[in-house]
């Protein structure tokens, strides 16, 4: 396993948002989202590193990539100071949020160019192996021990949500002592 640290890439993150949502009959975007953490942990587990570079944040309704939740706000046109620009010019012709304020609709196909494929092997695992899946055990699922351990933060915090490290993402793994040992080598 070689470890190395990989920052967030808007474009990758659109491209994996629409990667799943693809495949997925009426992707929602609960399920996208989660269904991106849980290949970001098999990325982790198997090359040391989270393959969106997103920080994820403990939300109510479990884990969630904080840059990517904010492309998918500016798809579905919130305006907030805290959205980058960049954000809504990528989303617009990419995708866009139905009515309901939680189902995606996808403009254009994915743009593979942007995505690894060891990215790819994790997104198709994480598929294969969580898609489809009851909101509420989507939810208990992903309400795992990194989530719990931010979230209880998030109970002091005025905003309601609280960064999850990475390396309490990687104890979650079975695999975690390797993967915390290569993270702390970073």
């Amino acid at each position: 396993m070689a470890a190395t640290e990989v920052t967030f890439s808007p474009e990758r993150s659109l491209e994996a948002v629409l990667f799943v949502a693809n495949q997925l009959a009426k992707p929602a975007i609960h399920e996208v989202l989660k269904l991106l953490y849980f290949a970001d942990k098999i990325h982790l587990g198997r090359y040391g590193w989270l393959a969106s570079g997103d920080d994820y944040v403990a939300m109510k309704f479990g884990p969630v990539g904080s840059g990517t939740y904010n492309l998918v706000k500016a798809a579905r046109g919130d305006d907030s100071g805290w959205i980058h620009p960049d954000f809504y010019r990528l989303a617009r012709g990419a995708l866009e949020i139905a009515d309901d304020r939680r189902t995606i609709s996808l403009l254009r196909s994915v743009d593979l160019a942007h995505l690894s494929p060891a990215y790819v092997a994790c997104l198709e695992e994480a598929l294969r192996h969580y898609a489809g899946m009851s909101f509420g055990a989507r939810t208990e699922l992903s309400h795992d021990a990194a989530w719990r351990a931010a979230w209880d933060l998030a109970a002091e915090d005025e905003v309601g949500q609280s960064p999850m490290l990475v390396e309490n993402i990687a104890r979650t793994l079975p695999n975690s002592e390797e993967v915390v040992a290569q993270l702390n080598k970073l």
